[in-house]
């Protein structure tokens, strides 16, 4: 199999410093890439910012061989990304790539022992910070006719969990952002894909477990198994656009989001509603649109047939009980 480098390649990742995005940083460094680590060297919460992790990281890809700089900018607000971005331009006049990895985690709840101001606290952060970016980098990738996105979503973010709703949501934010992004970028040569990794990181060692289940987790989660997807999805030859990736345990996957087949009536009431709901699919053949407007266009479409055919119909009838007479 061919060795794929990215020799060269100049590639943005927030909330490098450590974890998976210290993986990424790793993997794309090791491919050859130059790499802007950025971190804010905050605790899980947010909380006690610091430089340092940021320099030792991207000093440790230096010293393996690589090319590395660091940047401690705040991509949650947008002067803070647009700094990153000048930053990259001004050492190497170029950038390939953006991976958005930064977030924090507030730890496990239930949703009434969130607040107001928990849900504005992630979400800066992760939904934020990733438009923030995206919103400062695009405009160079437009211009130069190439490169490529890659966000952080989440399986919290597509199924729901009982313990972190402010987390799950922003996630869920940022997956329909990747969606969107990708929509406004179709027909450029500028990628949009986002990554739902797994690692048994920070984010997720401080909860309470168990010593035999942190175990299994810290042998199964291992952060490095996500890094080879981030890494496809920065490379030139990848032609993925608009795609979700599940990528952790070994385990890389493609999420589809689509609807099953449903019923019609174009007389719809309450009662048949309650009537035939249950009989809605839980499996079957996925219905799947590149976005919104196309699902709703295939909706539609099929509506205007089905009330076009009854009135045909109702056209008919009346014509041959005016021939019976």
């Amino acid at each position: 199999m061919e060795t794929l480098a990215l020799q060269g390649r100049v590639i943005l990742i927030t909330g490098a410093a450590r974890g998976l995005g210290r993986c990424y940083a790793d993997l794309l460094a090791a491919r050859g890439a130059r790499i802007v680590v950025n971190d804010l060297g905050v605790e899980r919460d947010g909380a006690a910012p610091s430089p340092a992790p940021a320099q030792d990281a991207a000093r440790a890809i230096r010293d393996a061989g690589g090319d590395a700089i660091a940047d401690a900018s705040d991509v949650a607000v947008p002067q803070g990304a647009q700094t990153l971005i000048e930053t990259a331009l001004r050492r190497w006049g170029r950038i390939d790539s953006v991976i958005n990895n930064a977030g924090i985690f507030l730890g496990q709840r239930s949703f009434l022992e969130t607040t107001l101001e928990d849900f504005v606290q992630v979400w800066r952060v992760h939904v934020g910070g990733t438009y923030n970016l995206c919103r400062a980098a695009l405009p160079y990738l437009l211009d130069q006719g190439q490169g490529s996105i890659v966000n952080s979503c989440s399986i919290q973010g597509l199924y729901g969990t009982a313990t972190s709703a402010d987390y799950a949501a922003a996630k869920g934010a940022v997956q329909a952002l990747t969606l969107s992004l990708a929509a406004s970028t179709r027909g450029t040569a500028v990628r949009v894909n986002a990554i739902s990794p797994g690692g048994f990181t920070r984010m997720v060692s401080g909860e309470n477990r168990g010593e035999e289940i942190t175990s299994l987790l810290q042998a199964a989660l291992d952060p490095a198994l996500a890094a080879p997807v981030a890494a496809w999805l920065c490379h030139p030859e990848c032609t993925a656009h608009g795609q979700i990736f599940q990528a952790y345990a070994g385990r890389v996957s493609r999420t589809v989001i689509g609807e099953l087949p449903g019923f019609w009536n174009l007389d719809l009431t309450v009662e048949q509603v309650a009537a035939q709901i249950d009989e809605l699919s839980v499996d079957g053949p996925l219905i799947t649109a590149p976005d919104s407007a196309s699902m709703a266009h295939l909706v539609v479409t099929e509506a205007v047939r089905r009330q076009q055919e009854r009135k045909a119909l109702l056209e008919a009838s009346a014509d041959a009980g005016e021939t019976a007479h």
